[in-house]
């Protein structure tokens, strides 16, 4: 019998051995997020996500949050750095992350880039992207802490417009934006070394005062931070009316300046004018346009009374 308890209790220790059982303490903590200052109207279903980075070098980690304004969690205790941002990781079109198991390394990067004969060139803008940033909080025992988040805009709004002597000959247009940089660190928003060009659409013709060949085209991008001190270039590509013709145009000078929304946002307005005139082309025809429509294949004219 006594042997029998010895080898029980032998057979016990060796099956609690083969599992190392781990056991951390761990507290609540709750995240309230104010997204007033970030810029992202009409973002308030795509939530938002925290990124938690333990101070001694331990796993991040990462709580998303369906409701991008408050969220609670629960945290083991210690020192800690935070990083909020909005959406997931994955919600982006133009916006990839690396670098994000270290807080000092965390990046986002310009996601679908196009080698080109002269440079990179991004051809999906970046979408708005809004931070904060806590570093140092403490955890402790059994005291459940608050964390306040004010997110801003991490990227910058390009605003375009370009002057062009015969708009009413251009069917659709794309404009490419040199010197961008093609990523961006969240803990700090400083941007990478790498520079990159941005392809982007410019639309909505606005023809001048008295004028039916002469205009305006605009468009809108974000990028990862802009220097307005530095040259940039741009050119201007463009599809005739014509349905054959293709233009391309370089811009000798482009203005920038610094300007103020409706909401009181500061964006980067550009402004240039195209170097020469576009070319008149006849526009192309269209056999299924009502627009184009021949009046003699109507048929032969026909009354017919309708009941009232």
């Amino acid at each position: 019998m006594r042997m029998r308890f010895i080898l029980l209790s032998f057979l016990l220790f060796i099956s609690c051995n083969r599992r190392e059982l781990t056991y951390y303490e761990v507290v609540g903590v709750t995240l309230m997020a104010d997204w007033s200052q970030a810029g992202l109207e009409g973002e308030d279903t795509y939530g938002a996500t925290a990124v938690f980075y333990p101070q001694n070098g331990g796993v991040p980690q990462t709580v998303l949050m369906g409701n991008r304004t408050h969220a609670i969690t629960r945290l083991p205790k210690g020192h800690y750095n935070v990083i909020l941002f909005n959406r997931s990781f994955s919600d982006f079109g133009g916006i990839a992350f690396r670098g994000e198991n270290a807080f000092h390394t965390f990046e986002a990067y310009a996601k679908q880039i196009e080698n080109r004969s002269a440079s990179e060139v991004s051809v999906t803008s970046p979408e708005k992207l809004a931070t904060c940033v806590i570093e140092g909080f403490e955890v402790t025992d059994n005291i459940e802490c608050s964390l306040h988040f004010t997110p801003t805009e991490l990227t910058s709004t390009v605003k375009v417009q370009i002057s062009i002597d015969g708009l009413n000959n251009i069917k659709d247009a794309t404009c490419r934006l040199g010197g961008i940089h093609a990523s961006i660190l969240l803990h700090n928003g400083q941007c990478g070394e790498k520079m990159i060009t941005q392809e982007f659409s410019i639309g909505n013709p606005t023809f001048h005062e008295g004028s039916f060949t002469d205009g305006t085209l605009t468009g809108e991008i974000c990028v990862f931070g802009f220097d307005e001190e530095t040259d940039h270039s741009m050119s201007l590509s463009a599809n005739l009316v014509d349905g054959k013709t293709k233009i391309e145009q370089n811009f000798d000078k482009v203005s920038i300046s610094k300007d103020t929304d409706e909401t009181g946002a500061i964006y980067l307005h550009i402004e240039a004018k195209t170097p020469g005139r576009i070319p008149d082309v006849e526009p192309e025809k269209d056999p299924n346009s009502g627009f184009n429509a021949d009046v003699n294949d109507w048929g032969k004219e026909e009354n017919t009374e309708l009941p009232l």
